[in-house]
């Protein structure tokens, strides 16, 4: 079920379903920008918190994204590992102390500010992921090409996202592999 489901519109009868289609454009921007912007560990829990319950509001069920979610925590994982490998000290630059927690082996010493950086950086995977897959769940493709031309966006341009966003539950079919 879950590869049927990703980048679909979920039809449900829910709050978040009802909200227009600017409105959850502009929750979606909102969270996106705020998480991006931010490394403050209290802001971006708080806005954990709000995306997580407005994906319960939503009455997705976990089953109908886990695929995405999957996806998004493999990535996570992969970036988080990168991340260490390519600087391993870009805690203690961005945060300006080292504490040493264990040393691994060459330059790759395990500090305290480099496991709080990569916590941040999963908690802005956290808040903006989930809220993205709710916005494409939970806004039906016409819906969307509406928004985008309340906001200014030519009325060509929104059309064209939104046939393009109805041919991908097509194209998903006819190349669907079952796990």
């Amino acid at each position: 079920m879950a590869a049927k489901t990703v980048l679909n519109y979920l039809e449900r009868d829910s709050v978040i379903h009802k909200m227009t289609g600017t409105t959850k454009l502009a929750f979606f921007l909102l969270f996106t920008f705020a998480s991006m912007i931010t490394y403050n560990t209290w802001v971006l829990l708080v806005l954990f918190a709000v995306s997580l319950a407005a994906f319960k509001l939503s009455h997705i069920k976990y089953r109908e994204v886990r695929f995405m979610m999957i996806f998004m925590l493999v990535f996570l994982v992969l970036n988080n590992l990168f991340i260490f490998l390519f600087d391993p000290n870009q805690g203690t630059t961005l945060y300006g102390t080292r504490h040493v927690l264990f040393h691994l082996f060459w330059r790759y010493d395990v500090t305290a500010e480099q496991l709080f950086y990569m916590l941040n950086i999963s908690l802005k995977y956290f808040v903006a992921l989930p809220v993205a897959i709710l916005f494409i769940s939970a806004t039906n493709p016409s819906e969307f090409a509406a928004s985008l031309n309340s906001i200014g966006i030519s009325y060509k341009v929104g059309y064209s996202v939104a046939i393009a966003l109805r041919y991908i539950p097509d194209i998903q079919r006819d190349y669907q592999v079952n796990w």
